[in-house]
């Protein structure tokens, strides 16, 4: 293993993290910007004449930027029809086409984008109205009136002239993303200025719903509630991405007038958006849009959507479910793999509706379970020790066992090295955090991606650890060196390569566990809010005896044996890995997946696919070769 590759694999997962943050802001921004130019092209052309030259130079420089911007997202399939659209788009400006012609354009690109590239941002939690009323007056009244109708004082000599936020066809074409993202970085060359520093995410993010809600009508808001509250599978397709995410005409076109008006009212009431169980609404809405997606034939959408059913909806109450009723929560993952697994495969529509039905059932057997006001004190205790137990006893075997090794050796150079991997991986997992509670939201299929190329990486370095420590556990020289405790017998590649594992195995630990803890963070109430704490320090205490008693075993076995049980306990802990990498890849949709009927075993790494179980055999087999070689070359000598 070269220096260079070793760098580069402890760099990866945080540039891969970066990359997928930079991505998803992309995503925001042209959301925002065909949203612009789909509600304010009549502010610069009628009738084919261009009415205001410098709203036309801007929805020109606007499409153009668009089409650009989407030509450097990701290359995924679709990205190739909203390509052809965003052109058809910058045509039509350039060709003063008819308002009703761009605005088309416009509405099927958003709808397109948020349909291939998901939703980037939403609110961690229901927008104040009250406090949105309050900051409305103070930040926005000047310009937009009192009334939000764009008659503010300072309005009138702006140009173009502040939104009327009571116009019905600009509110029918503004998604409260669109809004959101406009709030946030404000519209070059306007008077819209930017207040992502002035004012809080949660104050964006009232604003947005209540700029947004200002043209729905007393009647249309009573409409919609008795519709959201009286059907079922209105509740369920308006989830809170969709409602964010789809300007209220798409939610016509697509779900019809009553569901048009019950997007309506929830842009009034956003509380109903953030029940306990929204994750089941998410869940359950996706799981309708695969079946209805593979019935029409559109086996893309349907896989997609399936995947989406998992990783935004289900997989954010797994821990909940688990600390409730494990046997349960694995019985519902399986029937999210059974739909998956029919999609890929091609199966009967039957086939697939009927697993489609099982995995529904399921989550209203999840949303019994958890329903009531919040998880018991017992439960709430439960989850949390074991969140963090869980995710933190395998980063905890790794480095423990590592920096026995190397205080043994008395190899000072290494032992600072893995601490500066720990150390590292520690503010990545807290600058994570910040970010994901504070600027944006990380997609489901960012975050299986994000684990399983962590773990994929941590399970070849440890695969190459392991062995390097065998090997020398059969070398009487290098022993010497040991023994005579000199630093220098850790060549440069070796050092390198325990610091990135070290930085690796806690960092893939720490982002799996700040999700856990977020999503559980939704479920506890006032009453056990502490109890999740205790938790937290019960499984810090667990932990720390853990690593003492590694120490102090480690340190009393002879330096042969010593190596020999650390090497296997590297090889083992990276075919766990290794499984996991798999996993994580197969629910991002990176890799197919073929299920096998037998159980999880999930401290093994064991997840029933073909594909993982033949990457964790194809392991177990190298590793066997390679120590019989290793072996045969010691008796040789």
């Amino acid at each position: 293993m070269t220096r260079t590759l070793q760098r580069w694999l402890g760099a990866f997962v945080v540039l891969f993290l970066l990359s997928s943050l930079a991505q998803a802001a992309s995503q925001t921004a042209l959301v925002q910007l065909v949203e612009y130019v789909g509600a304010d092209y009549i502010n610069a052309v009628q009738d084919g004449t261009i009415v205001s030259d410098e709203e036309y130079v801007e929805m020109e420089e606007f499409s153009r930027l668009l089409h650009e911007g989407i030509g450097q997202l990701d290359d995924v399939e679709g990205r190739d029809t909203l390509l052809e659209q965003a052109a058809a788009l910058q045509q039509a400006v350039a060709d003063k086409a008819p308002e009703a012609d761009v605005k088309a354009l416009a509405q099927s690109i958003r709808g397109t984008l948020v349909d291939v590239y998901g939703i980037p941002v939403m609110p961690k939690a229901a927008p104040d109205m009250a406090r949105a009323a309050e900051v409305y007056q103070s930040t926005c009244a000047l310009c937009h009136g009192q009334e939000g109708r764009g008659d503010g004082p300072a309005g009138a000599a702006l140009e173009p002239a502040p939104t009327d936020f009571h116009e019905l066809a600009r509110y029918e074409g503004r998604s409260l993303l669109g809004l959101y993202t406009t709030i946030t970085g404000g519209v070059e060359g306007t008077g819209m200025a930017a207040y992502e520093e002035t004012l809080s995410e949660a104050d964006r993010w009232a604003l947005a719903f209540y700029v947004g809600s200002m043209a729905v009508t007393p009647e249309m808001a009573a409409s919609g509630k008795t519709a959201i509250n009286n059907e079922r599978e209105l509740k369920t397709a308006l989830t809170l991405d969709a409602v964010i995410a789809k300007a209220p005409e798409d939610v016509r076109n697509q779900l019809g007038d009553q569901a048009y008006d019950a997007a309506g009212y929830l842009r009034t009431e956003p509380q109903a958006l953030f029940s306990q169980n929204r994750f089941i609404e998410i869940s359950d809405g996706k799981l309708s849009e695969a079946e209805q997606a593979y019935a029409a034939g559109d086996t893309g959408a349907a896989r997609a959507a399936a995947l989406s059913a998992y990783l935004d909806g289900f997989e954010m109450i797994e821990q909940q479910l688990s600390a409730v009723d494990p046997a349960v929560m694995r019985g519902i993952e399986r029937r999210f793999m059974a739909v998956r697994e029919g999609i890929e495969r091609g199966m009967p529509q039957a086939e697939v509706s009927d697993r489609v039905a099982q995995a529904r059932a399921g989550l209203q057997e999840a949303e019994d379970i958890l329903s009531g006001d919040g998880l018991s004190a017992a439960a709430t205790f439960s989850a949390s020790f074991f969140i963090l137990f869980r995710e933190g006893l395998e980063a905890l075997l790794i480095i423990a066992a590592l920096l026995t090794f190397t205080r043994k050796a008395d190899a000072k150079t290494a032992t600072r090295y893995i601490h500066y991997g720990w150390i590292l991986a520690l503010a990545a997992g807290v600058a994570t955090w910040y970010l994901a509670s504070t600027l944006i939201n990380l997609s489901g299929a960012t975050r299986e991606i994000t684990e399983g190329v962590a773990g994929l990486a941590a399970a070849v370095i440890l695969f190459y650890v392991g062995f390097w420590m065998h090997n020398h556990s059969q070398s009487q020289k290098w022993l010497g060196y040991i023994k005579n405790k000199v630093d220098s017998a850790l060549d440069g590649g070796t050092v390198w390569a325990l610091a990135v594992v070290s930085f690796i195995s806690v960092y893939r630990e720490m982002f799996e566990t700040i999700l856990f803890y977020q999503a559980l963070w939704t479920q506890v109430t006032a009453a056990t809010q502490s109890y999740l704490f205790y938790g937290f320090g019960a499984a810090v205490v667990a932990l720390a005896v853990v690593c003492v008693l590694i120490f102090r075993i480690g340190m009393k076995l002879p330096l042969g044996l010593f190596f020999k049980a650390t090497s296997l306990i590297l090889l083992v802990l990276s075919v766990i890995l290794l499984g996991k990498g798999v996993a994580a890849l197969q629910e991002a949709g990176i890799l197919n997946a073929r299920y096998l009927p037998l159980p999880t075993i999930e401290w093994l790494g064991f997840f029933p696919t073909v594909q993982g179980a033949l990457a964790q055999a194809a392991a177990i087999v190298l590793a066997v070769l390679m120590w019989l070689r290793s072996r045969g070359q010691v008796k040789s000598s």
